[in-house]
């Protein structure tokens, strides 16, 4: 599911880009509506550490932030790799988020 929901977050926000330049003014809709999606991720990755996927002890506001920071580092290197599929590049944002760059053990 994190790998579907990572695909078509990067799918709109390539076809979206001049909305990532918007700035979301405190008390603003838009920024409620960012409030809410940071909600429901948080609630997504407790989800996730539940099945084992993350450490019991995983800091899920601290995994969010690094799971955004995933996704708008493949954004930039949308420029450079445009003709990328978003479920390889999901593939790789959803993997490297749960397990690293480290050697598999």
């Amino acid at each position: 599911m994190l790998h579907q929901i990572t695909a078509t977050v990067l799918r709109m926000k390539i076809s979206w880009r001049f909305g990532l330049e918007q700035a979301d003014t405190p008390g603003s809709p838009a920024a409620a509506a960012q409030r809410d999606l940071a909600c429901r991720c948080v609630q997504l990755l407790a989800r996730a550490r539940d099945h084992g996927l993350l450490a019991p002890d995983a800091d899920l506001e601290w995994t969010r932030r690094v799971y955004y920071a995933l996704i708008g580092e493949a954004l930039h290197g949308a420029d450079a790799e445009p003709d990328a599929d978003p479920a390889v590049v999901a593939a790789r944002i959803v993997d490297t988020l749960l397990h690293g760059a480290g050697p598999r053990r």
